[in-house]
């Protein structure tokens, strides 16, 4: 697979604790020659003795095109003042690592969001001017409404421009395509991902906004409470949201049209899924007739404390390098555009692919921060909710490592980023099943949650195929398709003492197809101990249209963090 999903997860994972380790390290000497180090999460490479250390953090659907360019960089002994410089390269969704770097816990020489949405935010956030107003662009790609064609073609594609309103009345419709004269489509499913953690999805949602407006530049604050229930309707017909496209990406190679009638993503994950689509139909990219945005990945060298003079020579060494190497054809190759507005994009950005290279025809101004931050305020308060029963291994290996007591640190993180108009629900397992707290809204059920979670012990023996099947069917009793329903389950070893075996529940899992209703499961093969039971898990979590997760003690709040991103 061109940008594997094991390989994201395992990055995505770990992405702030890396860079964090990575920003603290700065130009330190390190042992003789370039070598590499192994952690719990694979090897890191390690930079050679007194070299100029470039930590760089980038977005991870660069990450294809970046690594090997950062290889070459360091294999071509490129110096500054006499001295090798050596980068360390680390993916990381944009959200996430915005978020780090202004809380002080990653501090990178230099940064490439996939958009200067996130630089902006930035500055604002942390109170400080790190980003510079303009930055140099390494790629460019617009964000597109990505339709299977014959859905389109049903609207009017490609004789209509189509945009958010089409997609509005879409999602107010109560009878789906069939309003369309096409029932046979079913109803209609629209995925963004969340807007805290990815360009994708914080460009789709300004983008709403923009359109219930009826504007083009200039939002402003003032302008978000008449625009909400537009885009509060919008938002009612998702299946679900996400930290990355690239997860998005494989469930429509897995599932089809089934899975989503249209997705919000960037151009160039549309071209790499018409490339790599398999048995599954065309995608088109749809041009919002009311303006989109390009993510247009910005080369970032941060004006930061932490940041040395010799360190910034050798980040514009690398910039510099990188603009050699990113030509038309180079960038192509993954489905961008080229970094300079005035180049013209080429193939596979072309209609076989479904791109239309003289679109976009009218972009979007890039709101002021003080707007982005109260826009993802209101998007929080408006999204779709959720149903979501967390179930957590209390059995007697749980002690081993501090693993509860981390263990319940992630959970405190999932639970600060949920929301008032969520449901949530606790349950414990060992060789028993414990319902902690029902499924309830979180305004009744967050001090009755954070009790529990303090008070659970660890003791006895797991079964996890028993709760997983108990704890499927506790949500699908409340789901509805008004809410996006799941299942959170960790566990930090294999199954002991259930009744079911895996095959029963990944079965269960199965037969819910793409029901509206549908109970999505997302597993955490938590500590070594899990090792064993993590490939199980990750079919569960196929099985049910969620995603599976490995962690750690030192990185179980990312874990955590991450899944909280779906909802």
């Amino acid at each position: 697979m061109k940008r594997g999903q094991v390989l994201i997860l395992a990055f995505a994972a770990v992405a702030i604790a890396v860079l964090a380790l990575i920003g603290s390290s700065g130009g330190k000497d390190d042992n003789k020659s370039a070598s590499t180090q192994t952690t719990a999460t694979g090897p890191v490479q390690r930079a050679p003795d007194g070299a100029v250390v470039v930590s760089f953090a980038y977005s991870p659907e660069k990450d294809a095109l970046l690594k090997p360019l950062i290889a070459r960089f360091n294999a071509s002994g490129a110096q500054v003042d006499g001295k090798r410089v050596f980068v360390q390269g680390t993916s990381v969704a944009s959200g996430d690592s915005e978020l780090a770097i202004a809380k002080g816990r990653s501090k990178p020489v230099a940064w490439s969001p996939a958009s200067s949405l996130w630089g902006r935010l930035l500055n604002f956030e942390a109170d400080r001017s790190y980003v510079a107003d303009e930055n140099p662009s390494l790629v460019r790609t617009p964000l597109v409404i990505a339709m299977w064609e014959p859905m389109a073609r049903a609207l009017g594609w490609p004789k209509k421009q189509l945009g958010f309103a089409d997609i509005l009345r879409l999602a107010r419709s109560g009878a789906g395509w069939g309003a369309y004269g096409h029932p046979e489509f079913g109803d209609f499913k629209l995925v963004h991902t969340n807007p805290d953690f990815s360009t994708a999805g914080l460009s789709s949602v300004v983008a709403e906004y923009y359109s219930a407006t009826g504007k083009k530049e200039g939002l402003v604050e003032s302008d978000l409470p008449a625009a909400r229930a537009k885009v509060k309707a919008i938002e009612s017909s998702i299946v679900h949201y996400g930290d990355t496209t690239l997860f998005i990406e494989d469930q429509l190679k897995k599932e089809g049209p089934g899975y989503a009638s249209a997705v919000a993503l960037e151009e160039a994950t549309l071209v790499d899924f018409n490339q790599h689509r398999g048995s599954q139909g065309k995608l088109v990219a749809i041009y919002p007739r009311e303006g989109t945005f390009y993510s247009d990945d910005p080369y970032i060298t941060l004006d930061a404390p932490w940041v040395s003079a010799a360190q910034k020579q050798g980040s514009a060494a690398f910039q510099k390098f990188l603009t050699g190497a990113l030509t038309p054809a180079a960038v192509a190759r993954y489905g961008f555009r080229p970094g300079d507005v005035d180049a013209k994009p080429v193939a596979p950005l072309d209609a076989s692919n479904g791109v239309d290279p003289d679109q976009p025809k009218r972009v979007l101004g890039l709101p002021e921060p003080r707007v982005l931050a109260a826009l993802k305020k209101v998007w929080r308060e408006d999204r779709k909710p959720a149903n979501v029963l967390l179930v957590l291994d209390t059995s007697g290996s749980m002690v081993q490592e501090q693993r509860l007591a981390r263990a319940k640190q992630g959970l405190e993180s999932f639970l600060a980023q949920v929301q008032p108009q969520d449901r949530i629900g606790l349950t414990a397992f060992s060789d028993e099943i414990r319902p902690l707290v029902p499924l309830g809204p979180l305004n009744d059920n967050k001090a009755k949650l954070r009790q529990a979670v303090a008070g659970v012990n660890a003791s006895g023996g797991t079964k996890i195929y028993d709760v997983a099947a108990a704890a499927v069917d506790d949500v699908a009793r409340v789901a509805d398709k008004s809410r996006i329903n799941a299942v959170v389950l960790l566990t930090d070893g294999e199954d002991t003492d259930s009744d079911r075996t895996a095959e029963d529940v990944i079965a269960r899992l199965r037969a819910q197809g793409d029901s509206s209703r549908r109970v999505r499961v997302f597993t955490i093969a938590y500590s070594a101990g899990a090792a064993g039971a993590a490939q199980t898990l990750a079919k569960i979590a196929d099985a049910s249209g969620g995603k599976s997760y490995e962690g750690t003690t030192s990185d179980i709040e990312s874990v955590y963090r991450s899944i909280s991103s779906f909802f």
